[in-house]
């Protein structure tokens, strides 16, 4: 086990999402305060099932990697999906556990690394991966390890960090135009942020500890990752009310055409 992996594991059995539910008022697991939780949840990312797809996942074997509070769990679940969560936090999973059996759902969650998934090959029709692989340390291989995780004709649905986005520029500037003039020159792969202020936005526990470890990639570069499977699909997202868009709220700026250049993210999905 690597020292990334040693850290994340005990980094992110605090449920990603624990400073969201303190915020709202969530203080258990019932079924009535999760569900106060997953309706923010929803409402803060409306473009989630836009790229997931629920209504395509009925009778699929449907592996999700990185579990959380457990929102789109119980939702890929709901849609009559053979679920499978995978995290490589004791927390998560037993969070998921929870829902499932607190909802009547069949699945089931388990704890390990995507880097060595414990999961034979060509297990699972989907896998669908929400703000995970950007934390393993080594992106490339857990994107391979997807693929072996899929059967033909399978597809694989990630959401990572994007290099190029409008904070990236504002809190990295010259990090990112090296990363910039690394891929101009060829380079494909990951950017590691210098310092933990750059990352705090974006991960932090209860008590302002940040990730273990975080990468931020171009689409250029998750495209050469995802470069054996047949088809790659990409969407930029997410935007928030921050330098330089104080002014305006994030509804009104998700309804601009700044997170299609600059989005904090990358959604993208690769056919096998």
């Amino acid at each position: 086990m690597s020292e990334v992996d040693k850290r994340n594991i005990a980094f992110w059995d605090e449920l990603c999402g624990t400073n969201l539910a303190k915020a709202i008022g969530v203080t258990d697991n019932t079924a009535a305060s999760l569900r106060r939780f997953d309706d923010w949840f929803f409402e803060f990312y409306p473009y989630l099932f836009e790229h997931v797809g629920l209504g395509e996942l009925s009778g699929q074997e449907v592996l999700e990697v990185g579990l959380g509070y457990g929102s789109l769990a119980q939702k890929i679940a709901e849609t009559g999906a053979r679920y499978t969560g995978l995290d490589i936090a004791r927390g998560p999973v037993e969070m998921v556990r929870h829902r499932l059996r607190q909802a009547g759902l069949s699945g089931t969650a388990v704890q390990g690394s995507i880097l060595a998934a414990p999961f034979a090959e060509r297990s699972f029709d989907r896998i669908i991966t929400i703000g995970c692989l950007h934390h393993t340390g080594e992106m490339g291989r857990a994107v391979n390890e997807c693929r072996r995780l899929l059967r033909p004709g399978g597809s694989l649905t990630v959401m990572v960090y994007y290099a190029y986005s409008y904070r990236r520029w504002a809190q990295a500037r010259m990090q990112t135009l090296k990363y910039l003039c690394a891929e101009l020159f060829g380079y494909r792969g990951t950017v590691a942020p210098l310092s933990e202020a750059e990352t705090w936005s974006y991960d932090h526990d209860k008590n302002g500890a940040v990730a273990p470890h975080t990468d931020f990639i171009s689409v250029k570069s998750l495209r050469e990752l995802c470069r054996p499977f047949t088809s790659f699909e990409w969407k930029l997202r997410n935007i928030a009310q921050e330098v330089p868009f104080k002014n305006r709220t994030r509804d009104e700026l998700l309804n601009t055409r700044w997170p299609d250049f600059f989005g904090l993210e990358i959604y993208a999905t690769a056919k096998k």
